[in-house]
């Protein structure tokens, strides 16, 4: 496939430049043609960089205004946005659009919401947290789920590093913290982070914080000033503004950095991922995060801050604002744990927690299986009468001569598992129901590959399948809406239940029930789409 990645450039040190670099590179290697839309971070014309070519964006838009025009150039097969999917609500829906997407709040921010709903079709977002997925699913969106990933070779623990780096900063005996992040708003919680350490130094007098941040970032707080005024200023240090801003930060400085900490300390108040608490852990440092969003699966062996005060911010949803006191806590218990040397267990999680998200895994893992379904939800798209798998009442007019009941089957489901309520021994629906997934027939007589058992009474679990059929059994049962019930129950994403039309030539059948859905989809009130 013709992959467009719209991202932070490839050049850029920020969580999303690493991660638009890391992912083009690897699309590239499994076979596709990658290319980036750099949205941030380049500027002037066309150039290329490995081979892959990098659109500059000449807007402050997030790419809204020249994505599509630049897809058409490259050709593009698909669109993946790595950026917070409300700023893109007025992106073109003539791209075939797959966001890879934050959720950083509790719940889902309304706007963030209403732009994944407005794009729900054959193209769905991926989500970079199980948190994120959870809350889609939460909210009736289908989504894929795809972490962020690092490379666990060049962030890996190293000891002779470890020593050699603490010796040049004059750091040999300290215990050292560490954070990273943006310092924009107050989302990743400086304010808290400096007060628990103001704390902290009144009982060790060998303690030391280091903030990778712009300390003087306009969009943020003044964090220069807030550590003069708590009187931190002797045991906090910055990178240099060049080295942020000009010369950019590495990897491998990044790796010298986290393996001279002894604790990495992230109390955000809300993460759409959270790449640092994976770097750190990957390179042994055990990590203090908040009870929030995707943080705290991400966290290994660490310690988790669920003392949260429920802050309201501007997209009307909730951050969670960790306790200084409770950061305190832990702090000291890290303090101890490196004195008794039981910290060192928790090096050992936190390594193996990271290698979980290492690029090597994550691509064979994860971006692989979903790109194959990517390019079979392409290939349905082109299918003939696709356009009639919406459920739009525009398509009721182009399937009045045909057995319209067909074209209400959803294009997938997810677990890909259908269910054949009353299929019968012939199963007649089967070839429709197939590409969905798994199938399984149940029919109160039983047949070749049907199970036998009663609609009114299925022997499955609550949402055991993604979706389930149930055509012309109604009629037949004694408890007609107890049928809908148990399809209902067994299916996650919906089922749709036909009864047959009340025509006079099933009065010669006196087992034939006549049955009224309510909220059918004809006036004879046959049909029924539930979810």
């Amino acid at each position: 496939m013709r992959v467009l990645i719209t991202g932070n450039s490839p050049f850029c040190s920020t969580g999303y430049g690493i991660q638009s670099a890391r992912l083009a590179l690897c699309l590239k290697e499994m076979g596709h043609e990658p290319a980036i839309f750099a949205y941030f971070g380049l500027g002037g014309n066309l150039i290329q960089w490995n081979g892959i070519p990098i659109y500059p964006n000449n807007n402050d838009d997030y790419g809204v205004k020249y994505a599509e025009r630049i897809y058409q150039h490259f050709k593009a097969d698909i669109l993946i946005t790595l950026v917070d999917t409300w700023i893109l609500k007025d992106l073109p829906t003539t791209m075939k659009w797959f966001p890879w997407t934050p959720v950083d709040h509790e719940p889902m921010p309304p706007r963030v919401y209403q732009v994944l709903h407005n794009h729900q079709g054959i193209y769905k977002p991926i989500a970079m947290s199980q948190y994120g997925k959870k809350e889609m699913e939460r909210l009736g969106i289908d989504s894929f789920y795809v972490p962020h990933m690092i490379d666990c070779d060049a962030f890996r623990p190293d000891e002779e590093i470890r020593k050699e780096h603490r010796k040049l900063l004059g750091w040999t005996d300290k215990f050292v913290i560490g954070s990273v992040g943006t310092n924009v708003r107050e989302r990743k919680n400086w304010t808290a982070m400096f007060l628990a350490l103001q704390k902290f130094r009144r009982s060790h007098d060998d303690v030391l914080m280091y903030c990778h941040t712009d300390a003087f970032e306009s969009r943020g707080r003044d964090l220069e000033a807030l550590r003069q005024s708590l009187m931190i200023q002797d045991i906090t240090f910055f990178p240099g503004i060049t080295e942020m801003k000009v010369e950019g930060i590495t990897e491998e400085t990044m790796n010298n950095m986290y393996n001279s900490l002894d604790v990495y300390l992230h109390p955000s108040k809300g993460e759409g991922f959270g790449i640092p608490i994976i770097e750190a852990q990957s390179c042994g440092v055990p990590v203090i995060v908040s009870n929030n969003t995707a943080q705290p699966e991400l966290c290994g062996g660490g310690w988790i801050l669920k003392d949260l005060r429920p802050e309201w911010d501007e997209q009307s949803s909730w951050e969670g604002a960790a306790n200084p006191d409770e950061i305190l806590e832990y702090l000291e218990q890290a303090y101890q744990e490196k004195k008794s040397g039981k910290l060192e267990e928790r090096k050992v999680a936190a390594r193996e927690k990271a290698l979980e998200y290492d690029y090597r895994i994550v691509m064979e893992k994860y971006w692989k299986p979903t790109l194959i379904e990517i390019e079979r939800l392409l290939k349905v798209a082109t299918e003939p009468d696709a356009h009639l798998r919406t459920w739009t009442p525009q398509n009721w007019e182009a399937i009045r001569d045909k057995d319209y009941r067909q074209f209400l089957i959803p294009p997938l489901c997810e677990p890909k598992k259908v269910i054949d309520i009353g299929c019968g021994p012939k199963s007649p629906w089967r070839k429709y129901l197939e590409p969905l997934g798994e199938y399984t027939g149940i029919d109160i007589q039983g047949g070749d590959g049907v199970i036998q058992m009663d609609a009114q009474n299925l022997k499955f679990p609550d949402k055991e399948f993604g979706f389930a059929w149930c055509c012309d059994v109604l009629e037949h049962v004694d408890n007609p809406e107890r049928v809908v019930r148990e399809a209902r129950r067994v299916a996650k994403h919906g089922a749709i239940v036909f009864c047959t039309p009340n025509a006079k030539e099933f009065k010669i059948d006196p087992s034939h029930k006549v049955v009224t859905l309510k909220h059918a989809l004809t006036k004879a009130g046959h049909g029924l789409i539930t979810w």
